[in-house]
């Protein structure tokens, strides 16, 4: 489930991005949670108050506090959520770089465009998350927990996610660009050039292979297993 919060005080163009937010959940298949806020200070107050979205659609021109003053304001709450702006003019473009804005969006924008933006926005989640990462199954994306993710294994430009309910994902990217969603996690381990294991789920290291908790084991080639074995002792310590 992806949250997502619209501001907008122009209720046409409010509609319209959750409208075409509905048919980008319906054709990627993807579960979408939207909320509208028609004031930018009902946002700051939902904002102030602790609550959290995984992606901001802010209009920039609205009455009072402008979009890009909420955007400062996420920022320095550290909230780092992707934000797109949805504007009519070009002036404040410097500017959404300054706050590392993932998109900005000129009304009126085409579902095209639109699509393109919160495609962005969504594989731009998994930096910002600690506990799951947003990544692309074939034409779908999906919300990975990774305490749900056994080991990841390279097969030519794809790789093979084992997750622990016994289901194969697989996604088309190398291993070391899945390698830096994981590693800021803290958990995983790049073994080789092939797997990358989450030392959760870790059990034993043999001579040869890793066996997990579940009875899986992965052979390792013998250059991969001193530095499991340092880094699964590590991890633990």
């Amino acid at each position: 489930m992806i949250r997502f919060a619209i501001c907008d005080d122009e209720k046409i163009y409010l509609k319209n991005t959750c409208t075409m937010l509905e048919q980008y959940a319906a054709h990627h298949h993807v579960e979408i949670c939207p909320e509208s806020f028609t004031t930018s200070s009902a946002l700051l107050d939902s904002i102030e108050s602790g609550q959290r979205h995984d992606i901001y659609l802010l209009d920039i021109y609205m009455p009072g506090i402008s979009g890009m003053s909420i955007a400062t304001e996420l920022r320095s709450l550290n909230v780092r959520s992707p934000i797109i702006f949805l504007t009519s003019s070009t002036d404040h473009a410097v500017e959404a770089f300054g706050v590392d804005a993932t998109h900005y969006l000129l009304k009126p924008y085409t579902q095209q465009n639109f699509f393109a933006a919160v495609d962005k926005a969504i594989q731009n989640i998994s930096t910002h998350s600690e506990n799951s990462i947003v990544l692309k199954t074939g034409s779908d994306y999906q919300n990975i927990s990774l305490s749900d993710l056994l080991y990841c294994e390279s097969s030519d430009n794809h790789q093979r996610l084992r997750m622990t309910d016994g289901t194969e994902l697989l996604v088309r990217m190398t291993a070391t660009e899945l390698f830096d969603l994981l590693k800021d996690s803290g958990c995983f381990y790049r073994c080789g050039r092939a797997h990358i294991i989450n030392l959760n789920h870790l059990r034993k290291v043999t001579s040869n292979s890793a066996l997990l908790k579940n009875g899986t084991e992965i052979v390792l080639p013998q250059s991969a297993i001193a530095g499991l074995r340092n880094a699964f002792f590590n991890y633990f310590k």
